[in-house]
């Protein structure tokens, strides 16, 4: 009986499917009525700051960019906070890496979109330690498994928000191998 009863709350934990720098992430969440496994797992560092570890969530799991960014239906990166990090520091990161993975041509035929983000962003106020970040795309940003802003639809701005961590530039350069599972 005890057996059974060790068994069913092992059962009932979630499932981690990977672990790094002591962050557990979940084999698989759900986006809507999809549900999304696990592609891949990495520690972002800046100099040498450890300053986040990200999770890409897709519908089936791939080692290409180019497949990921071009897969149909709803994708995930997550972010948990491994650092506190200024609201203007991340707000402003971001947008220099969106510029950095899109150019100047991709920074103005997203502008709306992603001042609206960085806006929803700011309002958040500082990323905090542990904090986890999540960007649902077709773009929902969500805190903490709370929803912020509103959505931001289209599936050209989600590819290009993917793109600062699978694409090119130095935020991809440092983590993009390790979210396509390559060995």
């Amino acid at each position: 009986m005890r057996l059974f009863a060790l068994l069913c709350a092992f059962l009932a934990l979630p499932a981690f499917a990977a672990e790094l720098e002591g962050v557990k992430l979940d084999d698989s969440v759900r986006a809507g009525a999809q549900e999304l496994r696990l592609n891949g797992l990495a520690l972002r560092t800046r100099l040498f700051f450890k300053v986040y570890v990200a999770g890409l969530y897709l519908p089936q799991k791939t080692q290409s960019a180019q497949a990921a960014l071009e897969m149909p239906g709803p994708k995930r990166i997550t972010l948990v906070m491994l650092r506190e990090v200024g609201r203007t520091a991340f707000s402003e990161a971001l947008l220099e890496s969106f510029a950095e993975s899109n150019g100047d041509l991709g920074l103005k035929l997203h502008k709306p979109k992603l001042d609206a983000l960085l806006e929803t962003l700011y309002g958040i106020g500082d990323a905090k330690k542990g904090m986890r970040i999540a960007f649902d795309f077709v773009t929902i940003l969500t805190v903490d498994d709370s929803s912020r802003g509103k959505p931001i639809p289209g599936d050209d701005f989600s590819a290009a928000l993917l793109k600062i961590w699978i694409g090119e530039g130095s935020v991809a350069d440092n983590v993009k191998k390790a979210l396509l599972g390559a060995p």
